[in-house]
This record gives structure tokens, sequence and C-alpha cells, in this order.
């Protein structure tokens, strides 16, 4: 199945790119998007904002490019929300922020000693994966924050959501073409 998730990525990928400078909205959560951000100090805390009307089982997957300079550079993400299981003492101490009355979390803290290669068809890339998780999330609002425990710098692409919505075209997967292409 995880086969399936890796081979149909490109596709998803292709449909709603996004470029995240700290905060992202994401319009429609039932879509899949690839969320693109670059850490330049180290510190910074990015954030992507979804909505759920119902119930909905997410799919997120973090991957960092696979070229040399970059091995050590392992971003984490976390999922904030109502009805995830409550933090423990140790995911508390790592977060990036505090968390609200009521909040729970998922952390992935992309910490595999040997980490999964994929390799994205659309930008011709190969990615170290965190490896595709789904979370079944409860209605309501949630956060995805994404920071560099260690202060490592670098690209990342947060990709999540499922299904592909090609209404409005390319969604500017084309913008950029020239900076990944190759």
């Amino acid at each position: 199945m995880r086969w399936l998730l890796f081979a149909l990525l490109p596709l998803a990928w292709g449909h709603q790119p996004a470029r995240l400078v700290t905060d992202y909205d994401v319009e429609n959560p039932y879509i899949s998007y690839a969320v693109n951000g670059s850490f330049v100090t180290g510190d910074e805390t990015f954030v992507v904002h979804l909505t759920y009307d119902r119930g909905f089982a997410l799919p997120l997957e973090l991957l960092t490019e696979k070229r040399r300079g970059l091995e050590g550079h392992r971003p984490m993400y976390a999922v904030v929300g109502p009805g995830l299981p409550p933090p423990t003492a140790e995911e508390l101490a790592m977060l990036p922020a505090a968390l609200d009355d009521g909040q729970g979390v998922f952390v992935d803290r992309n910490a595999d000693a040997e980490r999964l290669v994929v390799f994205e068809s659309v930008m011709r890339r190969y990615y170290w994966s965190t490896g595709a998780t789904a979370l079944a999330l409860d209605p309501g609002d949630y956060q995805v924050w994404v920071w560099s425990p260690e202060g490592t710098t670098g690209d990342f692409v947060l990709g999540l959501g499922v299904e592909e919505d090609f209404s409005g075209g390319f969604g500017g997967l084309f913008e950029d073409w020239g900076i990944y292409a190759y």
C-alpha cells in the first residue's frame, strides 16, 4: 500500500503547490497540497492552518531534498488540534510553541536512523521522507507546525491531503519550474 502512495505522490504534488512564508491557510483541506518552505535562519516555525467540517483521515509527509550538505537537516512536524492525544512531557519540551487548552498533538520527530528516499517525478528530485502518515481527525480547526529543532537551514516540502482537483489549472506548478527542473 505504501508504494501506491509514493507512486501517486507526484500527481498529488502537481496539483496545489504553495510557497510557505510562515503561515498558510489551506482553502480546501480535502484536496492534496505540496507546501514548500525554507529555513533561512533555522529558528522559524511554519504553520499550516486546516479546518474540517467532518471527520477526515489526513495523510502527511515531510520531505527534504536528498543532496550533500542537507544530511543533518531533519525538520519536524506536529499536528495540533482537538481529539488528538495529550502530549508527553518529552513532546511538550520539543514543541516550538505552547498548546492551547484542550489541544492534543501528533509529533513526527523525523528521527529514523535510515530515512526513506523517494523520487518525485514532477520536479525530478530525490527526497528524504518521514514516510506517509494518515491521521484520523475530528471536525475542527488544526494547525501543522514545521520547525527545525537543531536549527538547521534548508528547504522542505510538506505533502498533505488526498483528492485531486484540477479545476483551477495547475495552481502555479510551473511558475518556478526553471528553479527546480533540470
